[in-house]
Order: structure tokens, then sequence, then C-alpha cells
């Protein structure tokens, strides 16, 4: 009988586990393992009540993206100040917009800056969008905003930070997937001015797919704005940096009108030259890792320790080791007293085999916090390793 019973739930959990898996592969959505199976187990005991509908809202519902603030990575709203110089008006979108805030911020921007915008918020999260369109959010959203920010841009109504109405105007949201969208999804054949996609990409199977699409919405000339921190090879194929950094503005390149040294020097960045020998080839690599560190240092000047660690986690569920590592090893210099990051920085060096600057870590660690668990497990892992190793 018990067989019985056991053979049911694993025929029930692996119904599940389909289901959503599709659901994921429908919208081009990448999950952890772990997040689907937590899903799984919460959902069981109501999965006969489920529609198809309702189970579709409540995986994107779980698991994709939903937490941001207003003016999350400041910097790159300071760089949009700039950018709004060079013209009266812009038409902007904002991709997995989530529940609004960063459109919200853009509008406060260039309503400062005073030019016009039109701005349009797209995410596959129903919920999200509903809560977007109304505007109120709790402490959350807000918690980095000084006291004057908040009496200038919000109304306070039973708790809740409400967006001024000034800040509303021309502002729309909408429902759905941006790789569906066409030109005209969102009421007429339109392209944008600058698009926003920040912190999305990490989630996306393909995005070389995604990129390209942009691209297409994208006006000759227009700006693609990441996270702080963010690299995707794939963005050089369609864009080239706006500014001196990496993972923020980057700026679409008409094929007709672009310089042929740009041409060429994208070409060689991306070791595409197809007559290179294996040895030629190594060096062009080499030099991208070089190019791209330097970059990235840039990059992470002015990352906050809150995003930073947030980056480093990113990583470390794809299992991007060696983006993690070049993240948490810069951060330990900024911020030396921060036990996490020596912690994340000794998980790292003990996958990526490296005992010695592993033990270095793990004491500062210790040093720093003493009465985290996590951390003395990770001396007994390391320790196990070293013996090995002997």
């Amino acid at each position: 009988m018990l067989n019985i019973l056991s053979t049911f739930e694993d025929s029930k959990n692996a119904m599940l586990k389909n289901q959503i898996e599709e659901i994921l592969k429908r919208h081009g959505i990448k999950a952890q393992k772990a997040h689907i199976e937590r899903l799984i187990k919460n959902i069981k005991p109501i999965s006969e009540a489920l529609t198809p509908v309702l189970l579709e809202s409540i995986v994107l519902e779980n698991l994709t993206i939903g937490e941001s603030y207003f003016f999350r990575d400041i910097q790159t709203f300071e760089k949009l100040r700039k950018i709004l110089k060079e013209r009266p008006s812009w038409n902007i979108l904002s991709i997995g917009c989530s529940r609004g805030e960063e459109v919200y911020s853009t509008a406060i921007v260039c309503n400062e800056a005073g030019v016009e915008c039109s701005i349009k918020g797209i995410d596959v999260n129903f919920h999200r969008i509903s809560q977007a369109k109304l505007g109120c959010y709790n402490f959350w959203s807000v918690r980095f905003l000084s006291k004057e920010q908040i009496e200038k841009y919000f109304n306070i109504v039973d708790g809740k930070y409400c967006v001024k109405e000034q800040y509303k105007t021309n502002i729309e949201f909408f429902q759905g997937n941006i790789l569906d969208a066409g030109l005209s999804f969102f009421g007429k054949r339109e392209k944008f001015d600058i698009i926003f996609i920040r912190r999305v990409l990490l989630y996306i199977d393909r995005i070389d797919i995604v990129i390209q699409k942009i691209s297409t919405l994208l006006k000759d000339n227009g700006f693609l704005i990441l996270g702080a921190g963010e690299y995707f090879p794939e963005v050089l194929e369609h864009f080239s940096p706006a500014f001196n950094d990496v993972g923020t503005f980057y700026r679409k390149i008409s094929k007709k009108t672009e310089h042929p040294e740009i041409k060429t020097t994208k070409s060689k960045f991306f070791g595409k030259h197809r007559k290179l020998t294996e040895i030629e080839r190594t060096k062009s690599e080499k030099t991208q890792e070089i190019e791209f560190a330097k970059l990235l240092k840039k990059a992470f000047e002015g990352m906050e320790l809150e995003e930073r660690i947030k980056l480093v986690e990113e990583y470390l569920s794809k299992k991007a080791y060696q983006k993690a590592y070049d993240i948490v090893k810069e951060s330990c210099k900024k911020y030396q007293t921060n036990y996490l990051l020596w912690k994340y920085k000794t998980l790292i060096e003990l996958e990526l085999n490296d005992i010695e600057n592993a033990k270095q870590s793990l004491q500062r660690a210790l040093f720093l916090n003493s009465t985290d668990d996590e951390i003395w497990q990770l001396k007994h892992a390391l320790d196990f390793r070293a013996k090995l190793k002997k």
C-alpha cells in the first residue's frame, strides 16, 4: 500500500514539474531546480484545483523577479539625466518592469530634466502589472529615498506611498512577453529611443534572441540600458558602449552608418576572424578577458554593497563562479569589514579549488562573524578539501 501511495505521489510531482517547466519554456524563463521543487511542495496540496491559467499565474508570481525599488542603481539615473539633454522628447520602454518602480523613477527624472516622455512598461506577471498601474507602494520600495524625496514624489495614503499624478502622465503598462510583442503590440507601430532591461537577461534562456528583438524595437542610435555590473557578449553584436564602462548604457549603431573601424574592432573583440590560427585565437580570447576585466572594474566602482551582493548571488545561482569571483574580489577591497563578502569569497575560492586563498578569506570571515553557522560549514569543507589535496 505504501509503495502504491509513493508511486502516486511521485507521479503527481512529475506531472506538476512538467507543467511548470512547460510554462517556463513558453515564456523563455530560467529557474533554479531548488526553487521549482519548493514551489511543487507548496502547491501540491491544491494541485487538483489549479486551472492552467491559475497555475501559470502562480508560476510567474513565484519564479520570476519581483523585487525592485525606486532609483535602483542610482548611477544609471544620473547617466540618464545626461543623455536626456540630447533632445526634448523621448519614447521609453521598460522590459520586466515588475511593479513599476523603474518606470516611475524614469518619469520623475524626465520631469525634473524638463523633457517630454512617453513610457511603457511590460512584464509577464499580471499581478505586478496591476500593482504598477495603481502606483502605490510599501516602504520597502522607497527605503533608499530621503524624507524630502518621499514628500516630493509621493502622497501617503493608508500607509502606502502613492506616486503623485504629475509623474504618471503618458505612462502605460502591458502584461505580456517581449518576445511576443511586435512593433504594433503597444497599440501602434512604433520604435523606442530608450529600452531598459535590467536584471532580466540573467533569467532568460536565449539571450541572443531577446537582444535581437530589442534591436528591432529600438530606433537607430537608441539606448539600451542594462543593470550595473551585468555583462553579456551578445549585446555587443548590436550595440556599442555609450559611456566608458560596461553593463549600463549601450547605443544602437545603424549598420549603414557604422564606421568601418568600429566594425573591425567588434569583429576582433569577438574573435570572429575565420582565418585565425588556434594560437592567435587563444591570444584573442585572453585579450578579451583583460579588456573585460578593466571595464568591469570601472562598472563596480559605482555599485552599492547591496547591489554587489545581489549580483554575486545571481552568478552563484548560475554557477558562473569566475564572474562572481571578479565581483566579490573587487568588493572585498572596498568593503573590507563585510563578513558576507568574505564568506562568498571563501565559497567561490573553494569551488575554484584555490585552497590557500580560501583559507585566508575564511579567517577574515570568521574574525568578522564567528556566529555564522555557514562559515563553520565552509571551514569543515575547506579542511576536508585540503586533506584530499595533500
